[in-house]
Order: structure tokens, then C-alpha cells, then sequence
């Protein structure tokens, strides 16, 4: 089922086919196959229906791959990437999705825990030899309607910056982005100030309803921070 499903997806975005269109003609929406996929869980109409649809386009899964003969790297903290043509290569990610991030607070330095999750992939433009990971948004805080939002949803693949690194100024202005893994929940928002002498970070909303205020934290009380390089709704 995983290399299945794995075929169909690498197959789709190759068609540029965006999950709304995927789910054409199917009895759930473009997020909610997206979702299924993520958890390795689709029905199996639903594959038919994909198969079928990639083989009018001409492309069989069975037939499309990224590259020949397919290349494989593996950085040091054993994140694989596969050579893609032109230069660019698909980085394969654990995706911490909505649902696990209450437990994921607690477990995420538990290696097999970590294995376990699903995975997502990511275009990128060289191999990174950090520490990558991806997680899904929840409700709409970074979401002010611009080009810049992260609405509730998106799929963002970070980088960790390790602890060792926060006594050092937070590099806020290249990188404003950050998923914040608190003791007590994992959040995603734009960190608009870092008091080195107090080890705090003040975070800001993109969304400006009044729900969504400006708040500091204690980096004593954070246990992961993970700078947004990329993104993806699809």
C-alpha cells in the first residue's frame, strides 16, 4: 500500500494535479484526500479513481519517475533526497500532522516514535545537512489573506535550530517563520523579538482579529524551534 500510494502521489504532482482536482468526481474534498494520503489510509475507490485519472492524462504510474536511474542521498541525520532533474531534489520528511502533536511534545526525541510517523516530500534546491521535519497547521493565525499567510492546513517543512543556538540572536528578519514546540503544545507563528539576556521570544499573528494577541515565552519552556523554509497547501 505505501509504495502504492507513494506512486500515485509521485505521479500527481509530476501532472501538476492539485488534490481539489484529484478529488474531482470523488465524495470528499482536495484537504481531506490530501490528509488520507499523509496517514497512509485511502480508500481503495479512491486509488482506482486516481490511477484511472493519471492514465488519461497519458502517464501511468507505473511509468513516471523523477529521475533514471534514481539517485538516492542520505544526510547525517539519515533524511533521504532523490536526484531530480535539473538540478533539484525531492527531500523526504517525517510529517508531525495535527492529530500527533500532543503527543509528539513528549515523544519527539523518541527515535521509533519519530520512524513511525508518516512522511511528506519536498522539492528543495540542495541537500541540507540539518535537521529537517514537517508539521501541519492548525487554525487560522498566520493567515492575513497575503501571499505570506500560512492558513490552517499548510504543510511546512522546517529546520531545526538547536539549543545551542538560542543564546545567539534569532536570525528574525531572514527567517520571521517558526514552529514552536512548546512543553505544552506545538505552534506555528512569527517571532518578532528574541531578549537574549531573559531567553524569551515575543510572538506575533499575521491574523489580526483580536483572538490572536502578541505573547512572550520562556525558550526554558520550549523544547524545539524549527524555521519555516517551505511550504505547501496542495
Amino acid at each position: 500500500m505505501s509504495d502504492r500510494l507513494e506512486r500515485i502521489n509521485k505521479a500527481r504532482k509530476m501532472a501538476k494535479l492539485s488534490w481539489e482536482k484529484a478529488a474531482e468526481g470523488l465524495p470528499v474534498s482536495g484537504p481531506a484526500l490530501r490528509i488520507a494520503f499523509s496517514r497512509k489510509s485511502v480508500d481503495e475507490i479512491y486509488l482506482e479513481h486516481l490511477e484511472q485519472l493519471l492514465q488519461i492524462k497519458n502517464e501511468k504510474v507505473s511509468d513516471i519517475k523523477v529521475n533514471e536511474p534514481l539517485t538516492y542521498y542520505e544526510n547525517g541525520r539519515g533524511l533521504q533526497y532523490e536526484e531530480m532533474a535539473g538540478g533539484k531534489y525531492l527531500l523526504t520528511v517525517p510529517l508531525v500532522p495535527v492529530r500527533a502533536q500532543a503527543t509528539y511534545v513528549s515523544e519527539y526525541t523518541d527515535a521509533e516514535y519519530i520512524n513511525d510517523l508518516g512522511k511528506v516530500s519536498f522539492v528543495v534546491d540542495r541537500i541540507g545537512q540539518g535537521n529537517y521535519r514537517a508539521f501541519e497547521v492548525i487554525n487560522d493565525s498566520m493567515n492575513d489573506g497575503s501571499i505570506n499567510s500560512i492558513p490552517h492546513g499548510t504543510i511546512v517543512l522546517g529546520r531545526e535550530l538547536q539549543k545551542h543556538h538560542w543564546t545567539s540572536p534569532l536570525r528574525v528578519k531572514q527567517y520571521p517563520h517558526w514552529i514552536i514546540v512548546h512543553r505544552d503544545t506545538v505552534m506555528c507563528k512569527e517571532i518578532v523579538e528574541h531578549d537574549v539576556e531573559r531567553g524569551t521570544i515575543t510572538c506575533h499573528s499575521l491574523n489580526d482579529s483580536p483572538e490572536y494577541q502578541d505573547f512572550t515565552i520562556n525558550l526554558n519552556d520550549v523544547k524545539e524551534l524549527y524555521n519555516i523554509i517551505k511550504r505547501q497547501l496542495d
